[in-house]
């Protein structure tokens, strides 16, 4: 019973931090070398950069998930979804003042 409730708990995390296919989308460079060409990478790929993400050299893209997830993972940056960093949904970062 207790591995039925942490299989049932890892698939949550990874369907929570699973990538919309359209959004934002927060990447996280694993490897010293995918620091460097994160950035880069996220706009070769068509991505548009909203802000600096929440952990060190990560940024929050918004961009479409088939053309960033396949090409961002073999350079060793993670691509997870921009909501649980406490991203905003839509497409740039300004927040209105209100």
């Amino acid at each position: 019973m207790s591995a039925q409730i942490g299989v049932a708990l890892v698939l949550f995390v990874l369907i929570a931090l699973a990538p919309p296919a359209q959004g934002t989308m927060l990447l996280v460079p694993v490897t010293a070398r995918s620091e460097g060409q994160v950035v880069a990478l996220a706009l070769t790929r068509g991505a548009s950069v909203v802000q600096r993400g929440p952990l060190p050299s990560s940024i929050i893209v918004y961009g479409r998930r088939e053309r960033l997830l396949g090409p961002l993972a073999e350079a060793g940056i993670l691509t997870l979804a921009g909501g649980a960093a406490g991203c905003r949904s839509g497409k740039g970062g300004s927040q209105r003042d209100g």
